[in-house]
């Protein structure tokens, strides 16, 4: 580690990652700092099933949400379009996602999940839930629960009740 984690036994730490006490009271920072953990952690982890956390990321979207087309997918990750399509490559050289030409235009690419990328998927939910409960082990199950409801409201992804 390093001489502060060293020198401070009451450091904070959460999956050996340090937590500032500065991010208490501070959603944001608290938010951003458990994201670099679990995406560190996540990449780290995932790796074993040879994925990591943008390939991870690609597979999911592609099982829920099925974009229309590669530039859909980059607009679903918030990332530019050749970063997308270079991840994809990927995914299908591997026959996780397979590339069809869109019959309503040809000149737009499809990208779907293969049996054996949800295959993957499943293993890499299985690391990332793992992860998850490792790095946020101070809550039991009915936090958990809350929590995800809390941030899928907060983010609109579900109405208030």
């Amino acid at each position: 580690m390093s001489d502060l984690v060293d020198d401070d036994p009451d450091l904070c730490l959460v999956a050996g990652h340090a937590i500032p006490r500065g991010a208490e009271g501070r959603t944001a920072l608290l938010l951003a700092r458990i994201g670099t953990v679990l995406t560190d952690l996540a990449d780290e982890r995932l790796a074993a099933a040879g994925l990591d956390g943008r390939e991870y990321s690609i597979l999911a979207i592609l099982a829920t949400d099925g974009p229309g087309s590669q530039q859909d997918l980059a607009t679903l990750l918030g990332r530019a379009p050749g970063v997308i399509v270079a991840k994809v490559d990927g995914l299908e050289e591997r026959g996780l996602v397979v590339r069809t030409r869109d019959p309503g235009d040809r000149r737009r690419s499809r990208v779907t999940l293969t049996p054996a990328g949800a295959k993957a998927l499943t293993a890499a939910d299985e690391v990332a839930e793992q992860t998850v409960r490792e790095v946020l082990g101070g809550l039991d199950a009915a936090q958990r629960r809350q929590l995800d409801e809390l941030i899928a409201v907060g983010v609109g992804l579900r109405p208030a009740a």
